[in-house]
């Protein structure tokens, strides 16, 4: 889709110029209007990354799309209307699990943006790149303090687990998520423990998150049994 449309592109910039047209030749412009306009204007119009329109709006499943130099503008009666380029347009040009835009790009401090989405939110950081996280480990995240809290940005996308569960890595834990017990975030030793033992096939899937047993000691249970760890000491109780 994007190939394509970067083609196109070009085949419609090369007649305007073969046909010795522009804009002050009264060459023909793309019609913006509506929600799609009122968003294309309060974004700076062809002077935001977006550019000029390449034509007119059309319908697509679930809403309406015109497509720009530089990206696209989206609209749905679930979100309205918002833009999409560089590599979150990308993103989800190449699979559309994230549904559609609810918000614009936000910018999050030190070049990290994010955008979200009816079923998720991607986020981008320069040193980690592009992920994408699915509602169900994104609000156990965004309990958790999201990027500033324990777990930080997602280092890899969300992937699919056993028996209809979902995994994905950040850079201070691994969430885990089962229809059973919920979504779970795995860290440190307790982590590495689980992992290292084969994880579902060692220990089960996680029941609870991370608990403090007493003040030097923490646990995490599983479905065939829990890890403890304290004072750099690890040790499992299978069932």
């Amino acid at each position: 889709m994007k190939k394509l449309k970067a083609k196109l592109a070009i085949a419609a910039a090369a007649a305007i110029v073969l046909s010795g047209l522009g804009p002050a030749a009264g060459a023909y412009a793309p019609a913006v209007v509506g929600a799609i306009g009122a968003k294309y204007s309060s974004i700076g119009g062809s002077s935001s990354p977006l550019g000029l329109p390449l034509w007119n709006e059309y319908p697509v499943t679930g809403g309406a799309q015109q497509d720009f130099q530089g990206g696209i503008i989206f609209w749905s009666p679930v979100g309205g209307a918002h833009p999409l380029w560089g590599a979150i347009e990308n993103k989800w040009y190449a699979g559309h699990e994230a549904g559609w835009p609810i918000r614009d790009e936000e910018p999050l401090g030190g070049g990290a943006i994010a955008q979200h989405f009816t079923n998720g939110t991607m986020y981008y950081t320069p040193q980690i790149g592009l992920h994408y996280i699915g509602a169900g480990i994104r609000e156990a995240w965004w309990n958790k303090g999201g990027q500033t809290g324990v777990a930080g940005y997602p280092v890899s996308d969300e992937t699919y687990w056993y028996a209809g569960g979902a995994v994905q890595a950040f850079q201070g834990g691994t969430f885990y998520f089962t229809p059973q017990y919920g979504t779970r975030l795995l860290q440190g030793a307790i982590r590495w423990e689980y992992e290292r033992g084969g994880g579902y096939f060692y220990m089960g899937r996680p029941v609870t998150d991370e608990y403090s047993v007493n003040a030097s000691t923490r646990a995490q249970r599983f479905e065939d049994g829990i890890i403890y760890w304290s004072n750099g000491r690890i040790w499992t109780d299978r069932y």
